[in-house]
């Protein structure tokens, strides 16, 4: 079996979170959820903690990022990957011990390549730039 990496199961909470994202799973569904996306790897309490922590915190998660949007846009508006993706990096920078912001940032700007396209990747970029804080 293999260990996922950080950036791993950072690509699998977002293809979680995706799949949920329409409607908020019941525990057996999540579970084949992460069957289908993880298999038999191995991975660290870091995936679980994105994924029960934004879905526990999606509404308020969704209100920061609303914050942070440029003049005119509503959420309702973002992409569904793109809001999954803000969602998980916005939730780990409110994390306790948070990674460091670039690192965060770099993460969803690759993630949105990944998933979406390089116009999804520059809005990502764009929106946490607008959450970033002072001095990062």
């Amino acid at each position: 079996m293999t260990q996922l990496s950080r950036h791993e199961e950072r690509q699998a909470a977002v293809q979680i979170l995706f799949a949920a994202a329409k409607q908020m799973p019941d525990e057996a569904e999540l579970d084949q959820v992460y069957d289908l996306v993880v298999g038999d790897a191995e991975y660290d309490a870091f995936l679980p903690q994105l994924v029960n922590g934004v879905l526990a915190r999606q509404k308020d998660l969704d209100a920061d990022i609303a914050k942070h949007l440029a003049l005119g846009w509503k959420i309702d508006r973002i992409a569904r990957v793109n809001l999954v993706i803000l969602r998980i990096a916005v939730y780990e920078l409110q994390l306790a011990e948070p990674a460091p912001y670039k690192v965060v940032v770099d993460e969803a700007v690759e993630l949105a390549k990944e998933f979406a396209s390089q116009q999804d990747a520059q809005f990502v970029n764009g929106v946490l730039k607008n959450y970033a804080p002072v001095g990062a």
